[in-house]
């Protein structure tokens, strides 16, 4: 079971996420209350291991945007909502797909992308809200497709989740937080109920 700590904004997290032994951890580089900047970015950037692929979160990217990200972070994935560029992007992408509350996938062929990303979003944020998706949903497309779940998923509930929908992989943000914040402890435990489930 892939596992990504998505939202790291301080050493801390980082550290905690790699610690915990996850797969992959993200820095929000589009609007979002837990957005970093290009410096900052880097900075933390530096403290992911080989082994632990660096995801850059973002929205509706130009060509310029992503070449300029690939450039100043050395990223390893690039997790895209919103509208993708045609052409070479040069690196793997996460495509992020909204499942729940009245958000349908449009029928016919899947979004581009080498895996889909499933969250769910409310009207002013693109993800983190701590929403689940709709995990019926979300094992059709887990049938067609690789896929990550994310969506209001913490230690207690990801397990159930996992074997409900039968995804490649897990991502969490909130669910992991507390007073907003990155908690070491939690970031263990959702680590440990993601492999749990997933073997």
């Amino acid at each position: 079971m892939w596992v990504k700590i998505c939202g790291c904004r301080t050493p801390e997290g980082v550290r905690a996420a790699v610690e915990a032994g996850a797969d992959a951890v993200g820095f929000v580089l589009a609007e979002s209350r837990r957005r970093v900047g290009i410096e900052l970015a880097r900075e933390l950037r530096r403290l992911v291991p080989d082994g632990v692929a660096a995801v850059g979160v973002v929205h509706a990217p130009s060509l310029a945007r992503i070449a300029l990200l690939r450039r100043e972070l050395a990223l390893d994935w690039l997790q895209v909502s919103g509208r993708l560029p045609a052409g070479d992007l040069g690196l793997p992408i996460l495509r992020t797909v909204y499942l729940g509350g009245g958000q349908r996938l449009p029928p016919g062929r899947l979004p581009r992308g080498d895996l889909l990303h499933l969250d769910r979003r409310r009207p002013g944020a693109l993800g983190g809200t701590g929403q689940r998706v709709d995990e019926a949903a979300a094992r059709r497309l887990c049938e067609r497709r690789e896929a990550v779940l994310a969506g209001g998923l913490d230690p207690l509930s990801v397990g159930g989740a996992i074997r409900a929908v039968r995804p490649f992989g897990v991502d969490v943000a909130s669910g992991v937080e507390t007073g907003g914040m990155q908690d070491p402890a939690l970031i263990r435990r959702f680590v440990e109920a993601a492999r749990e489930a997933g073997a």
